[in-house]
């Protein structure tokens, strides 16, 4: 028996999803009370047995909702219980959206459509609280060391998963509404989002950005019965292509024209008399230049003591040591690192240091752009055997390695549910990891944690889960759920996705709207 009226509790129910919506980009305590609303809302309105047997008979429901099942089953076999109840419990959304939401009545695509816009508004006011932070108008509860730290609700990767499905939706609706007023408004979102995007340095997002729009026009390059519309796409594929290489080309080529060093014929003493230290053996670089020689570190800390209101001794903005990052910097510019090189920076050059910046081929270049550029040196210093701890996308090699191991050793059901965090702190010891203890994480990598919780066995049954709704119901077809599904399948490359309540409130509330919870031809 419903307690209120149905329009009552259609109502109720739109509200809790809204709520949800609105807590995603800033607030994990309204998405978990969003979900209770609803859950609420659903006890209320009676019919539960009914409901219960409605969702058993959607096959497709179930199947989504089956993961937490290897959850529960994995309690068979694992021995740090308190870990494995935390991690069901923050995987809990992944059954109850499914359940709850297959078995309400579906939105109306006007409902449906107010949902996107109050989900793409909180996103923008999500991104306008980072902004106040990163200008100072807006307290942080932790110091803002790095231009990622502005996302202080959720983490940086996930928020710039939101805003990229919220430029995809502000899409649609600017290309499909015919109000001149909206499509303004929209050109106006996408614009800022975009912008922001780059200021937050999210490589994450801005891959799935550009992977998702490249993914598009080739289908529309396919699909598309007119010409016109076909060509365009054809031009924009080119064009896209084309960008990415000349953007791309120069940031993989630096120094490449530096005649090699005849080491041999080094000078021993600065211009002022003092001895220079060479490590001839060490084969850093910066643009092609070695880093290690010519240095001598009396003058540089005199020197820049001089210059500068940071200790030669201390760290610069970003957290890095600064007498390092000042002897990369001089080495980009071909310098020696000694009294008269760093009398000869300029202002803004030292500002720049004392900023983090460590090459000089990083002034004047947006975030995204320096952001690609410490990637690839990363990837250099990386292959001399170069100290990784720190550096975010080698790190990430370190965290593969490391559960690739773990798979091999328990290949069928993996460690189970609670062990994951036990496993590889003694994997990371078994490895001599080269890893600071509090750099030793998981995978980064949904498949290889799924992987290593219930194995191979597992990891099928998981990608069943994806691939299977969007085959079944020709989900490509979906403009909303193609776009969602590419940002998600490529998110768990780089990312734990599921194993914080953001990530996984994302996947299983859009997962569930979009499969089942709109009207069909939403």
């Amino acid at each position: 028996m419903q307690l209120f009226h149905p329009q009552t509790h259609k109502w109720i129910y739109f509200f809790g999803l809204s709520v949800v919506a609105v807590g995603m980009p800033v607030s994990e305590f309204l998405m978990s009370i969003g979900q209770f609303i609803i859950l609420g809302n659903w006890l209320l309105e009676g019919g539960i047995i009914q409901k219960v047997k409605y969702f058993w008979k959607n096959k497709m429901a179930v199947l989504v909702s089956s993961v937490i099942l290897m959850h529960l089953l994995g309690l068979f076999y694992t021995s740090d219980f308190e870990y494995a109840f935390k991690d069901i419990r923050i995987k809990a959304p992944l059954l109850v959206l499914p359940l709850l939401i297959s078995t309400s009545a579906p939105l109306s695509k006007q409902l449906f459509n107010w949902l996107m816009a109050i989900f793409v508004a909180s996103v923008v006011v999500g991104t306008f609280i980072s902004m106040g932070v990163y200008c100072g108008m807006i307290y942080a509860k932790n110091p803002v060391t790095d231009i990622r730290d502005i996302s202080i609700f959720i983490s940086h990767i996930r928020f710039s998963l939101l805003i990229c499905l919220s430029i995809f939706i502000s899409a649609w609706y600017l290309y499909s509404d015919p109000s001149i007023f909206s499509k303004v408004i929209l050109a106006v979102v996408i614009t800022w989002l975009i912008i922001f995007m780059t200021i937050l340095d999210s490589l994450t997002g801005i891959v799935a950005l550009v992977f998702v729009t490249f993914a598009l026009m080739l289908y529309f390059i396919f699909t598309l019965k007119k010409l016109l519309p076909r060509i365009v796409a054809v031009f924009g594929v080119l064009v896209m292509v084309t960008g990415v290489i000349l953007y791309i080309k120069p940031l993989v080529t630096p120094g490449k024209d530096i005649p090699p060093i005849e080491y041999s014929k080094l000078e021993k003493t600065t211009a002022s008399g003092n001895i220079y230290e060479n490590d001839t053996t060490n084969t850093q670089k910066e643009n092609g230049y070695p880093v290690w020689i010519y240095i001598c570190w009396k003058e540089l800390e005199q020197a820049w003591n001089e210059r500068s209101t940071i200790d030669f001794n201390g760290k610069n903005t970003r957290g890095d040591l600064v007498q390092y990052t000042l002897v990369r910097y001089l080495a980009s510019k071909g310098l020696k690192k000694d009294a008269a090189a760093v009398r000869s920076l300029g202002d803004k050059e030292v500002g720049a240091i004392e900023n983090g910046i460590a090459n000089v081929n990083y002034l004047g270049k947006s975030a995204v752009t320096i952001r690609i550029m410490e990637t690839l040196w990363e990837f250099e210093d990386y292959k001399r055997g170069a100290n990784i701890n720190g550096h975010s996308a080698v790190m990430r090699l370190e965290f593969w390695k490391a559960g690739w191991s773990i798979v091999k050793k328990h290949p069928v059901f993996g460690v189970g549910t609670g062990d994951i965090k036990n496993v590889y702190a003694e994997q990371y010891t078994e490895m001599n990891s080269p890893l600071d203890v509090h750099h030793r994480l998981r995978s980064h990598n949904q498949y290889l944690s799924i992987a290593v919780a219930f194995g191979i066995s597992g990891l099928a049954w998981f990608l069943i889960t994806l691939i299977c709704p969007f085959m079944w119901h020709r989900m490509w077809n979906d403009y909303f759920y193609f776009v969602f599904f590419l940002i998600v399948v490529l998110s768990f490359l780089n990312e734990d996705t599921l194993e914080t309540q953001p990530g996984v409130t994302f996947f299983a509330f859009f997962n569930a709207l979009l499969l089942f919870g709109r009207e069909k031809g939403n």
